[in-house]
């Protein structure tokens, strides 16, 4: 999994989450730039982006993932504290999966990252 997210605090709470589970690969990319060159080499199984970076927005790192063929397939959930209906819209247009709010809150995060990533149950 790849977390494209520049604070650290929401970046400790998903790695504490997710480890949990031995065979999920934590990768952490602290702006848009490095997050959509890791995501090249490493084709994660799912990818969490905050839509708030501090080099380009969050829909510039959906654009750039969304044009290269082997990106483009790539499970992208948006993950942002805007809540508003033309946010979750504006995110989807651009190549979001899935729109997700925060604060995270854990018990629902690891059900729904559960069901993207096929887990059977959480340990």
């Amino acid at each position: 999994m790849l977390y494209i997210e520049d604070n650290p605090v929401n970046a400790m709470l998903v790695k504490q989450l997710l480890a949990r589970w031995d065979d999920v690969r934590f990768v952490l990319a602290e702006d848009g730039h490095s997050g959509v060159a890791q995501a090249r080499p490493l084709l994660p199984e799912l990818v969490l982006l905050d839509m708030q970076l501090p080099d380009i927005s969050g829909e510039q790192v959906l654009q750039q993932l969304r044009s290269q063929p082997a990106t483009r397939p790539l499970r992208i959930i948006a993950l942002s504290a805007n809540a508003m209906a033309e946010d979750v819209e504006r995110a989807r247009q651009f190549g979001a999966n899935d729109y997700w709010t925060k604060p995270i809150n854990p018990a629902r995060f690891l059900a729904e990252v559960r069901a993207l990533l096929g887990r059977v149950s959480i340990p």
